[in-house]
C-alpha cells in the first residue's frame, strides 16, 4: 500500500510538471502578436529599402549618361564620318511625350548633327544620328520611378511639364552649356549655370533624390 501511495505521489507532481511546461492560450497570443510586429517591420524596411536602391540606381544612371556625353565630346567620336558634334543628354518630365522625345520615364543621349546645341528628332527614330535624327540612344526608365520635376539656376518653382532641357558637352570644353526650351517656343533659353534633376519612387511614402549639373561640369546627387 505505500508502495502505491508513493507511485501516486510520484505521479501526480510528474503530471503536474508536465502541466506546468505547456503554453496557455493568452501566452500564444503574445507571441503571435510580437512575431506580426516584427514581420510588419521588416516587410516595411525591405520595401523602404528596395525604393531607395531603385531610386539611387536612377539617380546613378542619369549621372552617368552626362559623363558618357561628355566623354564622348572630349574624346572626339564621330558619327556618320563626322567628328565635329557636340553631345549631350535631353531630359523632360512630359508624362505624355512622344517615345523620342524623351518623358517622364526616358531619357535622350543625343548628337548634336546640326551644330544648334539643342536635340532634334523628327523621325522617331534611334542610334544612328542625322540632321533632323539626332538621338543615339534612348534610355528608358523600366521602374515604377520617375523624372518628377526640373529646375533651372536657383528657382523654386520647376520648368512646366512640356520643357525640355539639352545639356551638350563640345570639345575642348568639358564644361556643359545648357538649352531650355518651354512648350511655346523653339529657341533656347541659354543663360543657365546649372540645372536640378528630381527623381521620386511611386510608392505610398515616396522617396526623392536630385541630380545637380553645374556649367563648371560638377554632377553631385543628393536627397533633397
Amino acid at each position: 500500500m505505500f508502495n502505491n501511495f508513493h507511485k501516486n505521489k510520484y505521479n501526480s507532481k510528474h503530471a503536474r510538471r508536465n502541466y506546468s511546461k505547456g503554453v496557455t492560450l493568452l501566452e500564444l497570443t503574445v507571441v503571435i502578436f510580437i512575431f506580426m510586429v516584427i514581420s510588419s517591420i521588416t516587410v516595411f524596411s525591405y520595401g523602404k529599402f528596395r525604393s531607395s536602391l531603385s531610386i539611387q540606381n536612377l539617380a546613378d544612371d542619369i549621372a552617368l549618361s552626362v559623363r558618357r556625353a561628355q566623354g564622348f565630346a572630349i574624346g572626339v567620336r564621330g558619327s556618320g564620318g563626322i567628328f565635329t558634334p557636340g553631345y549631350g543628354v535631353h531630359f523632360t518630365a512630359d508624362p505624355n511625350s512622344t517615345l523620342h522625345a524623351g518623358s517622364n520615364k526616358s531619357f535622350v543621349l543625343f548628337t548634336d548633327m546640326d551644330g544648334d546645341s539643342k536635340y532634334d528628332n523628327s523621325t522617331n527614330t534611334c542610334g544612328s544620328p542625322s540632321l533632323g535624327d539626332e538621338c543615339l540612344e534612348l534610355l528608358n526608365i523600366t521602374s515604377t520611378d520617375t523624372i518628377e520635376s526640373i529646375y533651372l539656376d536657383n528657382q523654386v518653382d520647376p520648368i512646366t511639364t512640356s520643357g525640355t532641357v539639352d545639356l551638350l558637352f563640345k570639345r575642348p570644353s568639358p564644361e556643359p552649356t545648357f538649352c531650355y526650351r518651354s512648350e511655346s517656343t523653339s529657341s533656347c533659353s541659354t543663360v543657365i549655370s546649372r540645372i536640378r534633376i528630381k527623381i521620386s519612387t511611386n510608392t505610398d511614402v515616396p522617396v526623392y533624390k536630385t541630380i545637380t549639373i553645374s556649367n563648371n561640369g560638377q554632377i553631385s546627387v543628393s536627397d533633397i
